[in-house]
């Protein structure tokens, strides 16, 4: 039978649907008759096994009709049309009542037949309900499967933000650090690089950090390279994590856009110096971009009160006499030939170079770039390799031997490893004091008297520890008066023509707690210095200072690490990595950290063969190769500091200027006057006890020693006399020229300042050392007067004139050879080293 709610067939002994589950209570026709009902309320005819038909809708049976009459009675046998439902007229399944017409039909009309399977062409169930079940399944299937899209669509959502699927986010660093933010005025400020690779590795994202300068401190997240915040990236995938490297120069920095390069240099929150370069052609160094800066391109800044300073272009007429700072590269003869035409006085020496360089100008004084004043005279560099070591080191001077003591100009400059990740640590520059000696710069040094930097003086000779084997020979060899084979250094690496020299700081010397000092005339018990007498040097050591090893272009290092120079243990090490590149000049450093031992007493130091006196086992002493303590590491491109070729202008000559290189009219006045200033002056009676030596740079700074000797000043623990000193440095303003041809000036009471602490009291090489109040002659520091070369001694007040016959050899000049500086406030006088 089928069922009266649904349409489903069932049974015929069935109680229930099987599909709805209604009961079945109606025999079968009054089942078909009810499906058939309610199919045909849809307006279908369905035969058996037949999909449904269209028919014509039927008009609604009257509520009551005549009775039948027999042509009525004989239709009952045949397929009658059951009365079309009206809209009151509903289908309930399972319920024994029929509609109300068909109820009121059947009292006037015969009845239908018990089953209609016997009737000929009974009508097929009710099309109406057969329908609606359809349309019911569909939309619960609708229903269902749009529930599961939604469940899925919600599951992959919740999983995607899991990032169970889909890959990784990676963290918006600014939106996850809000008080960070707040305090700093930018949320990366407060977050580290590190921080940042930890959250990635922890999402399964490898992370590369790169650093770079910025204004933000050391270490500081700077954000993504290669990806932005918040976007999702692979598991596995490499990102690029961006660390601040503090404020420095980008290395893309040179020969860029002046203006570009400006703004870009500006945000690493230091001073930005913008200078006037030189330059004789637009076609090498076009006009406006960058030549030059400092530090140098690559480097981090080391004193961010200095700053940087950006070198830039400028084309100069054909009337301004300079160094055009496009030179640098070119033949020497040609560079020399051009100045002397124009009136300049030159003087050509050799410095070391490049393979590339040799012959050609690598550096000058006054630096490349700078404009001349009329009747400057000026020394021009030209580049030499291994074949010119003599030349350039020991054979610049007229003696009728090699003398290899200190170290001379051709071999100034900055040297950096090949990757530079500190310039503190990665680099090495080596600068030339006013009295001509080459010292090491360090992060204390001020200015270019010898004064300040006595500790880091440079010498390749070492004579025996208690000073006093100085003979002719000790730091000589060869020439025309030594013959071969003989003198101090005749064994030494600068003797053996490979290109190579060794040379220190302060080696030779043992030392007495802290100082070094002569064991000639003195002794040392408990760390501390006594006279010597009772040849007491149980408190005396040696000590290991800074040691290095230079290396010409083209040297041959080969003959080098075969000779027994190096460690075996260093040379075994050092063939596991690559060589280095020979055709620049580098310097090897020693690494004190390689050594189990940096110090030795002095009673135990070694004696070496032939000799009779101990020997600092840390240096190459008189008649010795090496060191009795091989040198540690061997030469590696990883570990060699290289000469950088990349002249650099003296920065305090060169005049401020605009981002386009352009330079007012005023400020080329006062640095032409600065120009004429710069140098060494000295103030001083001349009988040579006390004197003030002061150094004027270009931009009007200024650095200032004073010392007062008395050797007969003698006490316990300091048997060479007493001394007072004062150093300090200052600046000068460029005030006024004067009506009389003089110029007028003024010491910035705000830059002056004077080092240590008056009345403190040191012992030095037995001498005592005690601070003075004031540096004599500069102090008061208020207004000076300064009497330009060429200026009529006649025309001098005699004060100035007495002070200048302390200072001037002979009678006075007619016109002055040099400046002069007078202190107004007492008419102390500073005479220019000229004179």
């Amino acid at each position: 039978m089928f069922c009266g709610h649904c349409g489903r067939k069932n049974a015929d002994d069935a109680k229930f649907c099987a599909s709805c589950g209604n009961p079945l209570s109606q025999s079968g026709t009054a089942q078909t008759t009810a499906q058939t009902a309610a199919r045909a309320q849809s307006g279908q005819v369905v035969a058996p096994g037949d999909s449904p038909v269209p028919m014509p809708a039927l008009p609604v049976r009257p509520a009551s009709s005549p009775s039948p009459s027999p042509a009525d009675s004989a239709l009952s046998a045949s397929p009658t049309v059951p009365p079309v439902a009206s809209a009151q007229d509903t289908v309930v399944a399972g319920a024994s009542r029929v509609p109300d017409a068909m109820a009121h039909s059947a009292k006037t009309a015969p009845q239908m037949p018990s089953s209609s399977a016997f009737v000929p062409n009974a009508i097929a169930p009710n099309t109406t309900v057969a329908a609606a079940a359809h349309r019911s399944k569909a939309i619960i299937a609708a229903i269902v499967a749009a529930v599961l899209v939604i469940a899925a669509g919600v599951s992959a959502g919740l999983t995607y933000h899991a990032e169970l699927w889909g890959g990784k986010t990676l963290p918006d660093i600014a939106a996850a650090n809000p008080k960070a933010g707040k305090a700093s005025g930018t949320a990366k400020a407060t977050v580290t690089a590190d921080s940042v690779v930890v959250q990635l590795k922890a999402k399964g994202i490898t992370a590369t950090k790169r650093k770079e300068f910025s204004g933000a401190k050391e270490g500081t997240f700077l954000g993504y390279g290669n990806a932005k915040a918040g976007q999702r990236v692979r598991s596995g995938s490499n990102v690029v994590v961006r660390e601040s490297a503090g404020p420095g120069v980008p290395s893309n920095v040179e020969h860029a856009k002046a203006s570009t390069a400006i703004t870009t240099l500006k945000t690493m929150g230091v001073p930005v110096h913008t200078k006037q370069v030189a330059v004789s052609s637009s076609s090498k160094l076009a006009s406006g971009t960058v030549v030059a800066t400092y530090p140098l391109a690559g480097q981090a800044v080391t004193d961010t009160t200095t700053g940087i300073y950006v070198g830039i272009a400028a084309k100069t007429d054909d009337k301004t006499l300079a160094i055009p700072y496009d030179a640098i590269g070119t033949d020497i003869n040609t560079v020399k030939d051009a100045l002397t035409k124009a009136g300049v006085s030159v003087t050509v020496k050799p410095h070391f170079s490049s393979k590339s360089n040799v012959g050609k100008l690598v550096s000058s004084n006054p630096a490349p770039g700078t404009v001349l004043s009329s009747g400057e005279s000026a020394t021009l560099y030209y580049g030499v390799s291994a074949d010119k070591m003599q030349e350039a080191t020991v054979g610049q001077s007229n003696l009728p031997y090699f003398s290899a003591s200190y170290l001379n100009d051709a071999v100034t400059g900055t040297y950096c490893k090949r990757t530079v990740k500190n310039a503190a640590n990665d680099c090495i520059t080596l600068a030339q004091d006013d009295n001509g000696t080459v010292y090491r710069v360090t992060a204390t040094d001020t200015g270019s008297s010898s004064e300040g930097h006595s500790d880091h003086l440079l010498t390749m000779c070492f004579p025996f520890a208690d000073g006093n084997a100085g003979d002719i020979g000790t730091c000589s060899y060869g020439g025309s008066q030594l013959p071969a084979g003989e003198g101090g250094m005749a064994k030494r690496l600068i003797a053996k023509q490979w290109g190579a020299f060794d040379f220190g700081e302060s080696g030779g010397t043992p030392s007495c707690g802290t100082a070094a000092f002569s064991p000639y005339d003195e002794g040392c018990n408990a760390g501390k210095q006594v006279v010597q007498g009772s040849q007491d040097m149980s408190g005396a050591t040696f000590d290991m200072h800074d040691f290095y090893v230079f290396f010409a272009a083209e040297a041959n290092l080969d003959a080098i690490e075969k000779s027994g120079y190096f460690d075996d243990s260093a040379l075994a090490a050092a063939e596991k990595s690559s060589k280095p590149d020979t055709s620049r000049p580098f310097i090897l450093a020693r690494d004190a950290s390689q050594y189990d031992t940096t110090s030795v007493p002095y009673n135990k130091a070694p004696v070496p063969s032939g000799q009779t006196l101990v020997q600092d086992p840390f240096v190459p002493g008189v008649g010795e190769f090496s060191a009795s303590v091989k040198f540690k590491p061997a030469p590696t491109d990883a570990n060699a500091y290289y000469l950088v070729e990349s002249a650099q202008p003296d920065w305090q000559s060169l005049p401020d200027c605009d981002a386009n290189g352009k330079v007012s009219e005023a400020a080329a006045q006062e640095q032409g006057f600065w120009r004429q200033v710069r140098g060494t002056y000295v103030f001083s009676v001349g009988a040579g006890a006390w004197a003030t030596i002061m150094t004027v740079n270009a931009d009007g700074s200024f650095s200032a020693d004073y010392h007062d000797t008395d050797m007969g000043v003698t006490g316990d623990g300091y048997p060479n006399g007493s001394r007072l000193v004062a150093s300090g440095t200052g600046k000068f303003t460029y005030t006024k020229r004067n009506d009389d041809g003089s110029f007028s000036m003024t010491c910035d009471q705000k830059a002056f300042h004077q080092d240590g602490t008056i009345g403190d009291v040191t012992i030095k090489d037995g001498v005592r050392v005690e601070t003075a109040d004031g540096i004599y002659g500069l102090t008061p520091c208020g207004t000076f007067t300064v009497y330009p070369t060429g200026y009529a001694t006649s025309a001098l007040s005699d004060d100035v004139k007495s002070w200048m016959y302390g200072g001037i050899v002979g009678s006075l000049p007619a016109t002055l050879t040099g400046p002069l500086i007078v202190n107004d406030s007492n008419t102390f006088t500073f005479v220019h080293q000229e004179h």
